[in-house]
């Protein structure tokens, strides 16, 4: 069984990785709409950001021998 730790870092990079899912469909139906597209789209640079340091700490504790 996981630690709750471990358990919270593998959840939230599966919700992040959701919603960068997502936010592909909300750009491409806001085709239309240039502010739209702008909030979708630092939506989802900020999304990535997050999931990049959340998977270099789940690497972490990997490497680390702590999963």
């Amino acid at each position: 069984m996981l630690e709750n730790l471990n358990y919270n870092l593998i959840e939230t990079i599966s919700i992040i990785s959701k919603s960068l899912y997502r936010y592909e469909t909300y750009l491409k139906d806001a085709e239309k709409c240039a502010s739209c597209q702008s909030i979708w789209a630092k939506f989802k640079e900020n999304r990535d950001k997050e999931l990049s340091l959340l998977v270099k700490e789940l690497k972490n504790h990997t490497n680390s021998g702590q999963i």
